[in-house]
């Protein structure tokens, strides 16, 4: 009896000092979720490029919420006693049902997984090749590579279905799908029949992206007002798609302002107008740049010449931060001083850097201009002068940057509405 509680005495001490390497090691690889959200998401642009194959901003911006989760709940498995989560995290279901929609192919879903597992290991033995006693690691690697494996069965069953319940739903049920795969073909360049469409494809044509919560009525009440012919396809996350037969229009802003507005809690992105198939494409590709910034700004109607610039910046965030922390160097603090300066500078810009009419736009004396343009000068050790275009840049991609992040930690309440948007 004796020797059987110096047993269970042993093995509970074993127990405890096992447990405690798993927390220290769960512990080391937490401190690198940032660093490893951001090898994966260069991993996956690198090895499997069809995932980004789609100009899809609901699918690019699923992409991290979704490692992010994997990672966290895999480190909090390792370090609370190996419990297996129910299904997958709600942002690994977003992620699978925008995928579904964009029309990417299942496997490649699975290979991204695959290969931020295979990250997250290589992680998990670097960490604990550093920490863990020789004596206790392959103990501690068994435990990990077992929970790592669960988690794994566990997790891609919950996303699995929800693909495969998207793909269907959306590609099989929906009543448009004939007219959205013509479209998906007339978009991609693919020889296809159009007759089915109703909509002439030789005039002149205004893209319209249009989400919310009228979309398509929006859409067509805008045709109405232009008496238009009209063409809609159901987009992806709740968009709808939309050509505007604009013959009678020179350009989209002949239809400023009473055209172009919206439905209640309905926002409409608006291309230029192109002619023939190869404008149908231009128009609507435009009119999804805007769309891609739109959705981040609180805009009724956005239109492709306003954003020309956000947009295409907009695929490469780091580029964006790196850019504006470069540029914007010493006018970065988050205080009142600091924006009070970048609005200056703002104002300064719109006034075509004419101190007087700056302060009349922003309602102060032209010397308080002149001394806040010194003082915007101390901080970015540059002349406004010489780095005018780069500094004017910046500050339209640092407004751009703080929507997103608005935006984004609106999403990640408990309780808040998904945005979420995508093409065909």
């Amino acid at each position: 009896m004796e020797q059987l509680s110096e047993r269970l005495h042993t093995n509970y001490i074993g127990y405890v000092v096992i447990e405690h390497e798993l927390a220290a090691l769960a512990a080391a690889v937490q401190q690198r979720i940032p660093d490893l959200v951001a090898q994966i998401e260069r991993e996956v642009i690198e090895q499997v490029p069809e995932f980004h194959s789609r100009d899809d901003p609901v699918l690019l911006e699923s992409e991290r919420p979704s490692i992010d989760a994997a990672l966290t709940s895999i480190v909090d498995g390792l370090a609370s006693g190996r419990r297996v989560p129910e299904g997958a995290s709600d942002a690994a279901l977003r992620e699978a049902r925008a995928v579904a929609q964009s029309g990417i192919e299942l496997q490649v879903l699975l290979r991204t997984y695959r290969l931020g597992q295979a990250i997250t290991w290589n992680a998990i033995l670097e960490e604990a090749l550093a920490l863990v006693p020789e004596e206790h690691r392959l103990t501690v690697l068994r435990q990990a590579s077992d929970y790592h494996y669960a988690w794994n069965d566990a997790v891609m069953e919950g996303v699995v279905a929800a693909y495969q319940a998207e793909h269907k739903a959306y590609f099989f049920r929906s009543q448009d799908r004939k007219r959205r795969a013509i479209v998906n073909d007339l978009l991609r360049g693919v020889p296809t029949e159009t007759e089915e469409l109703g909509y002439n494809l030789r005039v002149a044509h205004l893209g319209l992206v249009a989400w919310g919560s009228s979309p398509e009525a929006n859409i067509r009440a805008i045709a109405a007002t232009l008496k238009s012919r009209v063409l809609t396809v159901s987009g992806t996350s709740g968009t709808v798609l939309g050509w505007l037969d604009a013959s009678a229009l020179r350009n989209a802003q002949e239809a400023e302002p009473e055209v172009f507005t919206t439905l209640p809690s309905t926002h409409v992105a608006v291309g230029e107008i192109a002619s023939g198939i190869e404008g149908f494409r231009r128009s609507h590709r435009q009119a999804w740049q805007a769309y891609r910034v739109g959705r981040f700004r609180p805009r009724a109607v956005v239109r492709y010449p306003d954003v020309a610039l956000e947009a295409l910046v907009l695929k490469d965030r780091q580029m964006m931060r790196d850019f504006v922390a470069r540029e914007l160097r010493g006018l970065d603090e988050p205080e009142a001083r600091t924006e009070l300066l970048r609005e200056t500078l703002k104002a300064y810009f719109a006034s075509g850097q004419n101190a007087a009419s700056t302060a009349a736009a922003i309602h102060v004396h032209e010397r308080t201009v002149a001394y806040r343009l010194r003082s915007i000068e101390q901080r970015l050790e540059v002349s406004i002068t010489s780095r005018r275009d780069e500094i004017a840049v910046a500050l339209r991609l640092a407004d751009l940057l703080a929507a997103i992040g608005a935006k984004e930690r609106a999403e990640n309440q408990p309780h808040a509405l998904d945005l979420s948007d995508d093409a065909l």
